[in-house]
């Protein structure tokens, strides 16, 4: 009972704002201007995340984070067919593409094991739950490694790789794209973290 309540003891909470460049993930069939076939093509703008981290142990060389997360961005997919495909020569392709823009929305709780390497820098892992409530309701379960750096005693910048686990695009499958797009999410993130 000692030691579980001396952990707890030991904490800081702080504000996270995150900026995201996601890369989503898929089996995207490589173009041949001799054999047509139809694929996926998406992109994620920059997107963002705001959310609250509570720090266990911040002091130790050992800490431990809990983030609790909301974003928000958008996904452009466009569908590429053979009917699409004008050939002018061997090495260009002009598409008459078919566009969809989707608002996408994660929430998520990030539980990470971090080590200090000097004083300011850390690395750490971490695992994160994420269920996307736009444009469908799926869940997703992502792995995450981190670097951090504490610029000052209120500002902490890091930079995360996170990788969603699960094939969650065929969740996202309407309208045009009802036909079988797939594909994982990653994320690379840029976070801002302000402990009060």
């Amino acid at each position: 009972m000692f030691v579980s309540s001396s952990v707890f003891a030991h904490f800081e909470l702080g504000l996270l704002v995150w900026a995201c460049l996601g890369f989503p993930l898929q089996d995207k069939q490589k173009v041949n201007v001799f054999d047509y076939e139809s694929y996926y093509n998406h992109k994620v703008s920059i997107n963002g995340m705001i959310g609250y981290r509570l720090r266990f142990l911040p002091e130790n060389k050992l800490f431990y984070d809990l983030d609790l997360k909301v974003g928000f961005g958008s996904m452009k997919t466009t569908k590429v067919t053979p009917e699409d495909w004008e050939i002018s020569d061997v090495n260009h392709i002009y598409l008459n593409e078919k566009s969809k823009h989707e608002f996408l929305v994660p929430i998520s709780i990030t539980a990470g094991m971090n080590y200090r390497l000097t004083d300011k820098f850390y690395v750490g892992l971490g695992v994160a739950p994420v269920l996307y409530v736009s444009p469908q309701t799926v869940f997703d379960l992502a792995v995450s490694a981190k670097a951090g750096y504490r610029v000052a005693k209120h500002c902490e910048l890091a930079l995360t790789y996170q990788y969603g686990c699960f094939d969650i695009l065929k969740h996202f499958n309407s309208g045009y794209a009802a036909d079988g797009r797939k594909g994982h999410m990653s994320d690379l993130m840029l976070s801002v973290y302000i402990p009060f």
